[in-house]
C-alpha cells in the first residue's frame, strides 16, 4: 500500500500539482493550438504486463521527459497496446497550447494571452497525468500482447499526415499474439518473423519518425526477471529491423528513456 501511494504521488508531483475538472479540458478548443509546423508525438503505452515499482518509475521518468520536450503547436497522442489491436484505447489527443504570431494588430486584439496559455498547458498536463495514472493503477497481465499489429494499424491512423513525427513505446517488446505467438516470437529466426510481417502488410508506417523504446530488458511475468542476453539481443534485433523497415529515421531501445536532442 505504501509503495502504491508513493508511486501515485510521484506521478502527481512530476506532472504538477494542478487539479482541473474534466469538463474544463473538454470546453477548450484544442484544435486552435494545432500547428501545421508542429510535430506529431505518438506514445504507445503497453498495458498487458504486471509492472512493478521499477517499471512504474521508468514510466514516470519517461513521461516527464516526453512532456517536457513538447513544443507549442505539437500534437500528443497516447494510445494503449493491449491484447488486440482492436482494443487500443486513445487516452489523449491534444495539441500543446501556444499563441501563433499573426501580426501586430491581430496579436494586440487576440484573446490568446500568456495567462490563458499557461492555464491551458496546466489543463493538458493534468489530463495526461490523470489518464496515465488511471492506467498505471490498472496494469494487468493479459493472455496476449499484440504489439506488432497495434503498432502497424495505429501508426497508419495517427501518423497519416505528412508531418514530422516522434514515436515513443513503453513496452517490454515481448510479442505474444494470435498473429505471432510468444513461443514462435522467441524461437523462430527473425528473418522468418519479419517475412511474416511483410507478407501480411503489417509494417508500421513511421515516415521518417524518430522512435524511442523504453521499458525493455525484463521478462513479461510477475517476477520481471532480467532477460538472458541471447534472448534480449534477439528481441532487440527483431524490433530494430521492423521499425527501420517501417521507415523510422533512427531507433533507440533501452530500459530507460534516452531522448535525443531535436
Amino acid at each position: 500500500m505504501r509503495l502504491h501511494i508513493r508511486l501515485s504521488a510521484l506521478l502527481f508531483l512530476f506532472l504538477g500539482v494542478f487539479t482541473f475538472a474534466p469538463a474544463q479540458a473538454q470546453s477548450i478548443d484544442w484544435q486552435r493550438y494545432c500547428s501545421a509546423e508542429g510535430k506529431n508525438i505518438l506514445l504507445f503505452l503497453d498495458v498487458t504486463t504486471p509492472y512493478d515499482a521499477q517499471d512504474k518509475t521508468t514510466l514516470v521518468d519517461g513521461l516527464q521527459r516526453i512532456v517536457g520536450d513538447i513544443k507549442g503547436g505539437d500534437r500528443i497522442i497516447i494510445r494503449t497496446i493491449g491484447d488486440s489491436a482492436t482494443h487500443s484505447e486513445r487516452l489523449v489527443d491534444r495539441c500543446m497550447p501556444y499563441c501563433p504570431p499573426k501580426g501586430f494588430w491581430e496579436d494586440l486584439l487576440s484573446d490568446c494571452t500568456g495567462g490563458l496559455i499557461l492555464n491551458h498547458k496546466r489543463v493538458l498536463i493534468a489530463e495526461i497525468r490523470d489518464k496515465t495514472r488511471a492506467r498505471l493503477d490498472n496494469f494487468t497481465e493479459l493472455e496476449f500482447s499484440d504489439i506488432v499489429t497495434t503498432l502497424a494499424l495505429v501508426s497508419r491512423e495517427e501518423l497519416a499526415a505528412p508531418k514530422e513525427a516522434e514515436v515513443f513505446l513503453f513496452t517490454d517488446l515481448i510479442e505474444n499474439s494470435p498473429f505471432m505467438p510468444g513461443g514462435e516470437f522467441l524461437m523462430l529466426p527473425n528473418a522468418d518473423l519479419l517475412k511474416r510481417v511483410n507478407d501480411n502488410r503489417l509494417l508500421p508506417q513511421l515516415r521518417g519518425a524518430k522512435v524511442h523504446v523504453f521499458g525493455v530488458g525484463r521478462g513479461g511475468t510477475a517476477e520481471r526477471a532480467p532477460l538472458p542476453i541471447e534472448r534480449l539481443n534477439k528481441i532487440l534485433a527483431f524490433w530494430t529491423s521492423l521499425l527501420e523497415d517501417g521507415g523510422a529515421a533512427n531507433v533507440d531501445i533501452n530500459q530507460n528513456l534516452a531522448v535525443q536532442g531535436n
